[in-house]
């Protein structure tokens, strides 16, 4: 019997652009839904939460994922081996519900938590466990196989199936915590279980009986030897991770925890490019460098760096100047005193996206140490810089009290050291030249530009803003595509590239 060959790589990012596009502009509305029907107390109160214990969540994983995700790009793995694996996520599990339910007292919960109630707590650990954990490991599962469409058609049918579960939750005047965390539960724990199924399938037979290696010891051996350097990193990635968020909490509450958590919410739309293709981009990369084919591995990074980058860029320069208006229009004048930290976080995924394929590549072609090191400077730094943004200035070491806006400044500016440190170091690692002008010319345009579109439409003609912001995307991507024609490598294009798409356009256009 024939097997269905897998997708190339161009049609995987498509289908999984497309996907997150969907997905991320539904997860976008159930979290304004969320923020306006919870109200910022209690929408700040449930961003901590599920913020603190996606960082407890590294601090129990030590690097464990990513091992697993690049083992299973190698090549394919026993069920053996997988089934080692699932053991230790549920020893990652028992482990964190002896240590939240039962062996931390309640006065250092109440005051970690904020006086949150222990069911709530253990609830939100169990939701965030089964999204981050449980159905990551197995999308990475799915993803290893090359079963990127069908683990994104998943992925957004459960999205559209929490936002349903939101609707009718509010519409039944049921919308609290418990609830929210418990459908959460539900839903990740049986995508999980989905995704999972689609590693194995028609002739896995034969790895199983072949691959005797994978006993307990080597097994151990093998996670032990990747993820041993990342062991100092994941702990200081708890604190750094908890620390910025708990701060912002103790320091400036959940209003302001609620302004931040939402600022976050629309810079996650501007990094769905780099989420569609991250683990296309680790899986390639991965088996690319396995099979020594190094030029593959340089024009994969070099392409995706620079085309994600300018796509960041390019969604930061067009929403930035409205961030008032975006604040005021979909979340109401309770949410206006953030309007200014989610300008300053559209422009963090910009970096973001750049940081990411540069971890991504340094982790598939395992040089970890590396990696490890530089994280490990810049998340001490960020720690003390934290500190001083947030802390108010009535404390023994004074600090700034910025609250919000100064997480997000934090975030803005360690990460933009960070990135390009690392970016200097896949430079000299693979022998490429270090190139930082697109990043200063391509930001620089799409914010200027962005201005310039607003001024216009505005100067223009007096209307609502809906209708003023569609005039000034209209331009904005006008001027955008011909600076983009102007000069391609901003972009990580070439000129013939561009022509071929535009003649390709053309062609459909004059068939319909």
């Amino acid at each position: 019997m024939k097997t269905s060959q897998p997708a190339s790589i161009k049609t995987r990012f498509a289908v999984s652009l497309i996907a997150s596009v969907i997905r991320g502009g539904i997860s976008l509305a159930t979290g304004l839904l969320l923020a306006r029907w919870l109200g910022a107390e209690d929408f700040g109160r449930m961003a901590f939460l599920l913020a603190s214990f996606l960082a407890f969540k590294q601090l129990l994983d030590m690097a464990s994922s990513s091992a697993f995700f690049t083992f299973l790009s190698k090549r394919q793995r026993s069920r053996r081996f997988v089934s080692f694996y699932w053991r230790w996520v549920g020893i990652q599990f028992i482990f964190s519900l002896l240590i939240v339910g039962l062996l931390l007292p309640e006065s250092i919960t109440d005051f970690v938590w904020d006086g949150t109630s222990k069911p709530i707590i253990i609830l939100a650990l169990v939701a965030t466990f089964m999204q981050q954990n449980v159905w990551s490991i197995a999308s990475q599962m799915a993803e290893a196989k090359r079963e990127t469409i069908r683990v994104q058609r998943l992925n957004t049918i459960i999205v559209i199936i929490h936002f349903i579960v939101v609707i009718a939750l509010w519409m039944g005047g049921k919308l609290f915590l418990p609830l929210l965390f418990t459908a959460l539960i539900i839903e990740w724990s049986i995508a999980g279980w989905m995704a999972a199924r689609m590693y194995h399938g028609q002739g896995d037979e034969k790895v199983d009986c072949c691959d005797e290696q994978d006993t307990a010891g080597t097994v151990f051996k093998e996670f032990w030897v990747y993820c041993k350097p990342f062991i100092p990193y994941v702990w200081l990635g708890f604190v750094y991770g908890f620390s910025d968020r708990w701060m912002l909490q103790h320091w400036g509450g959940s209003h302001e925890q609620a302004y931040y958590a939402v600022a976050l919410q629309f810079s996650a739309v501007a990094l769905l490019a780099t989420s569609s293709i991250l683990r296309i981009f680790w899986k390639e990369v991965a088996e690319a460098k396995h099979q020594g084919n190094h030029e593959k591995v340089k024009k994969l990074y070099l392409k995706v760096s620079r085309g994600l980058y300018f796509f960041g860029a390019l969604a930061a320069g067009g929403a930035l100047p409205w961030s008032s208006e975006i604040v005021q229009l979909l979340l109401g004048d309770v949410y206006l005193d953030g309007a200014f930290t989610l300008m300053l976080m559209f422009l963090y995924p910009v970096h973001q996206s750049m940081g990411q394929i540069g971890g991504t590549m340094l982790i598939a072609t395992e040089h970890t140490r590396i990696h490890v090191i530089i994280s490990l400077v810049f998340m001490a730094t960020s720690i003390v810089a934290v500190y001083f943004m947030l802390a108010p200035s009535t404390m023994i070491v004074p600090g700034l009290g910025l609250a919000s806006q100064g997480l997000a400044i934090k975030m803005l500016v360690m990460q933009f050291i960070q990135v390009n440190v690392m970016a200097w170091f896949v430079a000299r690692i693979f022998g490429w030249k270090y190139d930082w002008a697109y990043q200063v010319v391509g930001l620089s345009a799409a914010v200027l530009i962005g201005w310039v579109a607003k001024l216009l439409i505005t100067s223009v003609i007096t209307a609502h803003v809906i209708v003023l912001m569609m005039g000034s995307a209209i331009f904005y991507l006008l001027f955008m595509g011909l600076f983009v024609y102007a000069m391609p490598w901003v972009a990580g294009m070439k000129r013939d590239e561009i022509n071929v798409y535009l003649s390709i356009a053309a062609k459909k256009i004059r068939l319909k």
